[in-house]
């Protein structure tokens, strides 16, 4: 009988300590299995009256066939990601490394595609030994110009149009005080147009572009943007369109969205929707799981910018951009979520999603 007790008792501690290491270990939280979206039709062949583009990265086009196969058979317009970026191609004052740039527009060309180059000038792209080279403002912008003139040169009718200047504005339309410009200049805006100046005489036929984020949400941004857009035409300094990135999510206000749009649209320049992705993980949840309705919500968020973005006069549609291909390298899972984050066309295994189907539908 003692003996019974005593094996009751060693048990019940062994239950318990197995209760609490199951207990501590992380939940794991397997996504449902969605049904994948059958359709034959293609966004790039129904998009005739603008280029349809992603951004993409060399190295995954060179490693994975499916992310090569997938762009290049959906798309007809490259962005690079980050690789036509100042930090990456200007190593030095007279040192310049265009090996990826090079590839990227040989893989355009070769694929019937255009490119977008993004971007020229931006706050976070200035190399390290430029900013710390602590230029005045005379010596600043002659090396810019000097650097714009290189890279706008050497591409002369291989890259059709540039992100001249990025994110030089806050959302209230005040400048960034992190810009290496802010400070720098008396007059920044103008620095910023006499950089439109050396792009236009580096390659004249090439379209010329201001692209921030936010655009539609942000009243007092897009207030500066198109005021600095008249002040360059006044002046006559060529700028030939704004780009609004469009990261946005399905909790979104579409009001919103459809206002600060035909606001954007009044300026009359070529409108680029250039970075667009669409969060459904809204709450930014690290235990969030992809379901079948906000795969709906994202698909209707599609459709209804590619509506809104068709409706627009024909002289001034450009492109639209998504940024990235694939859910399983979208920039945003970089963003602290792991794999919580599903904004673009195509999931992980390189099947159309909802959002496809939705963009389809706005074309319609």
């Amino acid at each position: 009988m003692k003996k019974n007790i005593l094996l009751v008792l060693a048990l019940f501690v062994i239950m318990v300590s197995c209760k609490k290491k199951f207990d501590d270990l992380p939940i794991v939280v397997t996504p449902p299995v969605l049904p994948p979206v059958i359709t034959t039709q293609k966004i790039k062949d129904l998009t005739t009256t603008f280029k349809f583009g992603a951004a993409v990265k060399t190295a995954n086009l060179k490693s994975e066939s499916a992310y090569d196969n997938t762009f290049k058979g959906e798309y007809n317009q490259l962005s690079a990601e980050f690789e036509m970026k100042m930090n990456f191609i200007w190593n030095s004052e007279t040192s310049y490394n265009f090996t990826n740039v090079d590839y990227l527009v040989n893989y355009a060309q070769q694929n019937n595609m255009t490119v977008h180059g993004h971007t020229l000038l931006w706050y976070q792209s200035f190399p390290d030994w430029f900013k710390n080279a602590n230029y005045d403002s005379v010596a600043f912008e002659s090396k810019v110009k000097v650097y714009i003139e290189t890279v706008v040169g050497r591409y002369k009718g291989k890259i059709k149009s540039w992100d001249v200047a990025n994110e030089i504005f806050n959302d209230d339309g005040t400048m960034r005080i992190e810009s290496q410009i802010q400070g720098k200049f008396k007059d920044p805006i103008g620095f910023v147009g006499r950089c439109f100046k050396y792009a236009a005489i580096a390659d004249p036929d090439a379209k010329l572009f201001y692209n921030d984020y936010n655009v539609v949400l942000a009243a007092g941004k897009r207030t500066a943007m198109k005021n600095m857009a008249i002040r360059f035409k006044n002046a006559g300094i060529p700028i030939h369109g704004l780009g609004e990135q469009f990261h946005y999510r399905i909790s979104t206000s579409q009001t919103q969205i459809n206002s600060g749009f035909a606001d954007l649209v009044s300026s009359g320049l070529l409108i680029h929707l250039s970075e667009i992705d669409c969060k459904v993980n809204t709450t930014n949840s690290p235990t969030y799981v992809v379901n079948s309705t906000d795969l709906q919500k994202q698909s209707d968020f599609f459709k209804n910018i590619v509506k809104l973005y068709n409706a627009i006069p024909g002289n001034q549609k450009f492109a639209m951009t998504t940024w990235g291909i694939t859910d399983k390298n979208t920039w945003l899972r970089d963003s602290g979520n792991g794999n919580k984050e599903y904004p673009l066309l195509f999931d992980e295994n390189y099947g159309k999603k909802p959002a496809y189907v939705g963009f389809l539908d706005g074309l319609k």
